[in-house]
């Protein structure tokens, strides 16, 4: 690792990168991150993204067509038909399968060829050759891929944010120019809240992000999460947290303003999923859904999202804020988002050149976790996250929570007890103690942090 530069006006000191953490950023097939990701479903595509028309797109550098055939099925084969390489984005959807352009070979769904036209009856052709071709599964507006080698197929995971009560999953894309771990482990960094959301370019949230909060970060059975406290007006402290599901799977909590005059346990309400898929080295997607609440606000009860309800408001979304590069470059200088922090890491951001501190514990336990992960791979095991589990549901942990917490005089034993009191109610979740807060429906069903 080069050395971190000492003294003022440096730069010429600056010692030549090492390179790439190929490790963790190079996703094509065969590389160590790359078979890890494969091992795992991955959203490749809106279902809204297939209609009369295949669709060419790139996923961790493999080029594939998608289709919907006249059947209503979707296919995923490679790009170049396997006769004579014609690209099958001007190929013809069938009944079943599509056909390619130049010679009109028919290939289903899973690579079959159906038909060969030009060829005598007699050919085996059709017997002895397959066009390359991936599993699909289409869910809740999007279409999912295996891409990993078929004997290791995992069932196809169901977790507990896609059953939330009152709750429609809107499908979101969004493009960013850079490698996949840069934006997916921003996630992992809970104190780029405070400044970048709310104290340098102004509050983008709520004010309630303000203060510094403690940090923790601890693994889950699905992952990892941050837990994060903050103190806040009369004798409150707001806690947050965010999962991360391995290998690249996010649950967002929602926004919370800790304005309301009740205490709230884990409110899961008015958050987002997303993925971060590779492209390539340097491109990904994001896809995943923001939450559309209904039935969400719960009678006599005060959190941030009762009150929008009550009053006919759209509560601020988990994609709602810098997720995009849409702006004009002078409005991103004034205000930038996420989406501008990460693509101006560069391509594949070098992690020799970085400084990591304090704050940084869940990107550098997020980088282990995957390592970890891609290691198990290489030597022949299964990766954290991957086993079945005969269709049960898996449980998720991100949340929003407000509780009282009588402040201390001295900010470092605050900031302790407010961190023990996180961890508790954190362990209670984990173990499935406390129902989700939208569930609780009176005050006197609501469970308290020490009960």
């Amino acid at each position: 690792m080069p050395s971190p530069l000492r003294g003022p006006y440096a730069a010429y000191k600056r010692q030549a990168s090492n390179g790439e953490d190929a490790e963790l950023t190079h996703v094509e097939r065969g590389s160590p991150c790359g078979e890890y990701l494969r091992r795992f479903w991955q959203p490749v595509a809106l279902s809204a993204d297939l209609k009369d028309l295949p669709v060419r797109i790139r996923i961790m550098g493999e080029d594939l067509v998608l289709f919907r055939d006249l059947r209503g099925r979707t296919g995923l084969l490679e790009l170049h038909c396997c006769h004579r390489r014609s690209s099958l984005e001007f190929g013809k959807i069938c009944e079943s399968g599509i056909r390619c352009a130049y010679h009109g070979w028919q290939y289903d769904v899973d690579g079959r060829i159906l038909d060969t036209p030009g060829e005598p009856v007699r050919s085996k052709i059709k017997e002895n050759v397959f066009q390359g071709a991936y599993p699909t599964r289409e869910f809740e507006g999007i279409v999912f891929a295996y891409m990993g080698p078929p004997d290791r197929m995992p069932e196809f995971p169901l977790y507990d944010l896609y059953e939330k009560p009152g709750t429609r999953l809107v499908p979101v894309k969004v493009h960013s120019p850079c490698n996949w771990l840069q934006v997916r482990e921003n996630e992992m960094d809970p104190m780029h809240i405070t400044f970048l959301h709310t104290r340098i370019f102004g509050t983008q949230f709520a004010e309630v992000f303000r203060p510094v909060p403690t940090l923790e970060f601890i693994e889950t059975p699905v992952g990892m999460m941050y837990i994060t406290t903050r103190r806040w007006k009369d004798g409150k402290v707001y806690i947050r947290s965010n999962d991360m599901v391995l290998p690249n799977l996010a649950r967002v909590a929602g926004i919370e303003d800790a304005e309301g005059d009740k205490e709230i346990l884990f409110d899961r309400r008015n958050g987002g999923t997303n993925w971060i898929v590779p492209i390539d080295n340097e491109n990904c997607w994001t896809i995943g859904w923001d939450d559309e609440e209904k039935l969400v606000g719960v009678p006599g009860l005060d959190a941030y999202i009762d009150r929008s309800v009550r009053e006919n408001a759209r509560p601020t979304g988990a994609f709602d804020v810098g997720q995009t590069g849409e702006p004009s470059y002078e409005q991103r200088q004034r205000a930038p988002g996420d989406w501008d922090v990460w693509v101006s890491q560069g391509r594949i951001t070098r992690h020799d050149q970085e400084n990591l501190a304090h704050s940084d514990g869940g990107v550098a336990m997020y980088r282990k976790l995957v390592r970890r992960g891609i290691r198990a791979v290489a030597e022949g095991r299964d990766p954290k996250g991957w086993a079945g589990t005969n269709g049960q549901v898996r449980r998720t942990y991100s949340h929003n929570s407000v509780v009282f917490l009588p402040e201390e005089s001295d900010p470092e034993t605050d900031a302790r007890q407010r961190a023990e009191m996180a961890r508790k109610l954190t362990d209670r979740i984990l173990q499935g103690e406390i129902r989700p807060y939208v569930e609780q429906r009176t005050s006197d069903a609501r469970p308290t942090v020490d009960a």
